[in-house]
């Protein structure tokens, strides 16, 4: 399965644009492309896009305007820019108050392999930033390891960052495990904290099964408090990882996406999911399936970090 990131491609040159679009496209990209900048304004809407790919010169607007207009509106787009001819100082002056917020200009002409590298890292940016904000979207690791590593990676941010309250259900490694690394590499007190209602620590079974059946109400029903006890205690947020590699072989993914798709809505504080599998798992499912992970997700991110 191809990655589902999202791309706006902005070129007043249609020949080039339909070159590029078609090229991404092949590489499973999703590409709206536009001709003109102004076109762009009027459709554009927040956490639509992974990444803007913009022409620097284009009539009326701009790449670098265009990119401070679109900013306003989604703080956290990454962009990168287009350009046949040499980027003068004063060009970045007008709308870049630093030179650390241009990603990347690639040269034109551009091939489509050079261009696959050079947006790589800037979608490894995207999807940070994007977790940070706030979202419910899938990732697919390449292994076990890596989906713990990474998982750790994206509660981290939400308890010592985002002040959010956090939730990891995994079997991965044994929960004194997680509590060791937790306690080493965060350096703060797990068991205070898991005290507090801050840190949750729960296998699979814990959370899903009442004497080995499933009990999707109950999960949710637990969630619900959780957050709950997060709003009343003053918290930003509530952040979870919830491996899904068990639910691949039930017959209940269905269930499950639909009601945490739905429990943001019940609160008043962002609820940051990240659903954790393995690659494999992932590439043995049906079209039917991933149809369902796809509505009921913000994103789907395979073989890549967070």
């Amino acid at each position: 399965m191809k990655q589902q990131y999202r791309i706006l491609l902005v070129d007043d040159e249609v020949d080039i644009l339909h070159v590029l679009k078609r090229g991404l496209e092949i590489n499973g990209f999703q590409v709206e492309g536009y001709s003109s900048p102004q076109e762009v304004l009027v459709s554009f809407k927040p956490s639509k896009y992974d990444l803007a790919i913009l022409d620097i010169r284009m009539p009326g607007l701009s790449g670098f305007q265009l990119y401070r207009e679109i900013k306003k509106l989604d703080p956290t787009i990454t962009a990168c820019f287009l350009s046949a001819f040499e980027v003068h100082p004063n060009e970045f002056k007008i709308v870049f108050p630093s030179m650390m917020e241009v990603k990347a200009i690639i040269k034109k002409p551009v091939s489509i392999n050079h261009l696959l590298r050079e947006i790589t890292p800037l979608l490894r940016i995207s999807a940070i930033a994007r977790a940070r904000s706030g979202e419910h979207f899938l990732v697919a690791f390449e292994t076990p390891q890596e989906l713990i590593e990474q998982s750790l990676q994206f509660l981290k941010i939400g308890l010592l960052e985002k002040d959010e309250d956090i939730l990891l259900v995994s079997d991965e490694l044994p929960k004194d495990r997680i509590r060791e690394r937790i306690a080493k590499e965060w350096n703060v007190d797990v068991e205070s904290l898991e005290q507090e209602g801050r840190i949750t620590l729960m296998t699979f079974p814990e959370w899903h099964l009442i004497d080995g059946k499933f009990d999707i109400k109950r999960s949710k029903t637990m969630m619900v408090k959780m957050v709950r006890k997060a709003l009343d205690r003053g918290r930003k947020g509530f952040r979870s990882v919830v491996d899904m590699n068990p639910f691949f072989s039930t017959g209940m993914l269905r269930h499950l996406v639909s009601w945490e798709s739905s429990l943001e809505k019940q609160f008043d504080l962002p609820i940051t999911s990240l659903c954790a599998c393995t690659r494999d798992k992932v590439e043995q499912l049906d079209n039917s399936a991933i149809v369902v992970m796809q509505q009921h997700h913000n994103r789907m991110m395979v073989g890549e970090t967070i």
